[in-house]
């Protein structure tokens, strides 16, 4: 069985399979894709768990292009850690504002702070990123998760207000929940957005995945890394 499973989640755009292509083009061996098409993400990241058996499961945007040869090296690398649960190409040192709990609710202030990538765009949305370190959160659209992290939770909730905005930042507190350390390996890629992952369902609204993802996660927010924290 291959360590790792690509679980694709598609509406069919126009030059998706180009996309998915690159990462088999850049990636050092052969590695299973598992497709679920024409469904909202978290239902469709949910069926590719519960289809798929590989240790970890690599959710990748199907509008995601990596360039870097090697790239797959690079991420299986860092679950050699037992302690590492979660890798992805983009994320951030903090997530959420120091006194979250301590004023009244302001959605603005679960934002994600310090955020690195090396995307081809990565100084319009942040730091350029080359290393390996450990963060706070990891953006979704690319994320490699550690199997036991979802049988611990169940799967990807069902029935909760856990949808296309939240679904990372939810998954990323449940790692922490668990114990587990988020890294960041900055992959040379480029995230085109707007396309099968820009879809955005009538329900959770973004207003009811916010204040859900405040109300259930006090126990391990804020977070911060410390900006030494590389290794």
């Amino acid at each position: 069985m291959s360590e790792m499973v690509f679980c694709i989640a598609t509406r069919g755009w126009e030059g998706w399979t180009e996309c998915v292509s690159s990462w088999s083009r850049t990636a050092t061996r052969v590695y299973r894709a598992y497709c679920v098409a024409n469904c909202d993400v978290v239902p469709a990241y949910q069926t590719a768990y519960e289809e798929t058996d590989e240790p970890i499961l690599a959710y990748i945007h199907d509008d995601v292009v990596i360039y870097e040869q090697g790239w797959d090296e690079r991420v299986l690398r860092e679950f050699d850690d037992p302690t590492v649960g979660i890798v992805g190409f983009g994320g951030a040192l903090g997530h959420g504002q120091p006194r979250l709990y301590q004023v009244p609710y302001h959605l603005p202030d679960l934002a994600r702070q310090n955020f690195m990538s090396d995307m081809r765009s990565a100084e319009k949305h942040g730091t350029r990123f080359k290393g390996e370190r450990d963060v706070a959160i990891l953006d979704g659209f690319a994320l490699f998760v550690r199997r036991p992290i979802l049988d611990n939770w169940g799967g990807w909730p069902k029935g909760k207000p856990i949808g296309y905005f939240m679904y990372s930042e939810n998954l990323c507190c449940e790692a922490r929940r668990q114990g587990y350390r988020i890294r960041l390996v900055g992959v040379a890629c480029e995230h085109l957005g707007g396309k099968s992952s820009g879809h955005i369902p009538a329900s959770p609204t973004y207003e009811e995945e916010h204040r859900y993802f405040y109300e259930t996660n006090r126990d391990v927010m804020p977070y911060r890394v410390k900006e030494c924290e590389s290794a």
